[in-house]
């Protein structure tokens, strides 16, 4: 059945407002743009779904508002209506698009996919290693990395083409790899050249864990407005040096507990993984712990000698990361930091003394990452445990 003049023009307004908005179109918007009634809007909206050209929400109570700048002191006047709200459907829009304009526009990836009918929450999938390009560079953006997921901003005024702002999600696939997600709507609003970037990255079919806890956490906080935290346990190893300086101070048994480099492993690659570790010696290994103040403890809390600071055979002065298993004997402890700090140095000389080997086969670097963290911020807590009753 052909359409008549003031359905055509409905529908054409419709594809209008959608190029422009993204979103359905009010029969109260209709009867506005087009000097045409309500009821008319109505029932244009109602033929049109009945003959495959959209869908429609009905009856969909609004409120509008209007103010009179003669009568200020009335303040705003509301009126309370039922309209529809129309959508057109994916082919008509596919069909009025190619038939305009805006494909001569060179538009970027993810407006044209609006365009063509892609929610804007829709979630979007791609491999882990899209992230790395920001991290390579904490001078340019601003990012909140987690478990979870994060967001990442451009950082300066002059951003231009590389301009972002994003949310993202983490998802486990079904291989054990970690995929990253955001919505379409963000990735519209980003530069050109930001969008050409993240397409290059996109997962055309990612099977999906659906049951992976820290995606759920993600759908939470993203689509629910859940107020829960994201996993972060490079944070967490931060918040726990803090604390732990917190309980010697004026002293500080941590000397650092920054390093904008510092990040967990994206590209999956032993090496990766390895050169991430070498970031986290800088604020775990022995060249951040002081000296001075484990000396401090051991003698004037413990009762140890200064001559019990040297090495009995070599007749050294003890390294930092002698003191730190000393100290650990002393307050009857397992040893659990000195353990992570001979991974973490291990790791470490891998990332910069020696030609690594291409991997043979994948794996989750980035969860070893977390957990390596984990086991970090676990011992310190322990020690700042022990700690606590000869401090207080």
């Amino acid at each position: 059945m052909s359409l008549t003049d003031l359905q055509t023009r409905v529908l054409d307004q419709g594809f209008t407002e959608w190029f422009t908005n993204h979103s359905g179109v009010s029969a109260s918007t209709i009867s506005e743009k087009l000097s045409v009634t309500h009821e008319e809007a109505l029932a244009a909206f109602e033929e049109l779904t009945h003959q495959g050209y959209g869908t429609l929400n009905r009856d969909v109570k609004l409120v509008a508002l209007s103010f009179d700048p003669a009568n200020p002191s009335a303040g705003f006047i509301q009126r309370p209506f039922a309209t529809h709200i129309f959508f057109p459907s994916r082919v008509e829009l596919r069909r009025a698009f190619y038939a305009s304009k805006l494909p001569t526009q060179n538009l970027p990836e993810y407006v044209v996919r609006l365009h063509l009918g892609t929610h804007q929450l829709e979630l979007i999938f791609f491999s882990e290693d899209v992230l790395s390009r920001y991290f390579d560079h904490p001078e340019l953006y601003d990012i909140g990395d987690s478990l979870a997921g994060g967001e990442i901003n451009a950082r300066g005024e002059d951003v231009d083409d590389r301009y972002l702002y994003v949310r993202y999600g983490k998802c486990r696939l079904r291989d054990g790899k970690i995929a990253v997600t955001a919505i379409c709507k963000d990735l519209a609003d980003m530069g050109v050249l930001e969008q050409r970037y993240w397409h290059a990255h996109e997962l055309a079919k990612p099977d999906l864990e659906t049951r992976d806890l820290n995606f759920q956490t993600f759908l939470g906080r993203t689509y629910d407005g859940s107020w829960v935290e994201y996993p972060d346990p490079i944070a967490d190893l931060i918040a726990a040096i803090r604390s732990l300086n917190a309980i010697v101070s004026p002293y500080a048994l941590f000397t650092r507990h920054e390093n904008i480099h510092l990040r967990a492993p994206v590209e999956q690659t032993y090496k990766s993984f390895c050169d991430c570790a070498s970031e986290l010696y800088k604020i775990i290994g022995p060249d951040a712990l002081s000296q001075v103040t484990m000396k401090n403890i051991l003698q004037n809390r413990l009762g140890l000698s200064t001559s019990e600071f040297t090495h009995q055979q070599s007749k050294r002065p003890l390294s930092s990361n002698q003191l730190l298993s000393l100290l650990e004997q002393q307050l009857n402890l397992p040893g659990s930091l000195s353990t992570v700090l001979r991974r973490v140095s291990e790791l470490r000389v891998n990332a910069d003394h020696k030609v690594l080997n291409r991997d043979e086969k994948s794996s989750t670097y980035s969860e070893q990452f977390a957990a390596l963290c984990s086991q970090a911020a676990a011992a310190v807590e322990e020690l700042a445990g022990a700690l606590t009753p000869l401090i207080e």
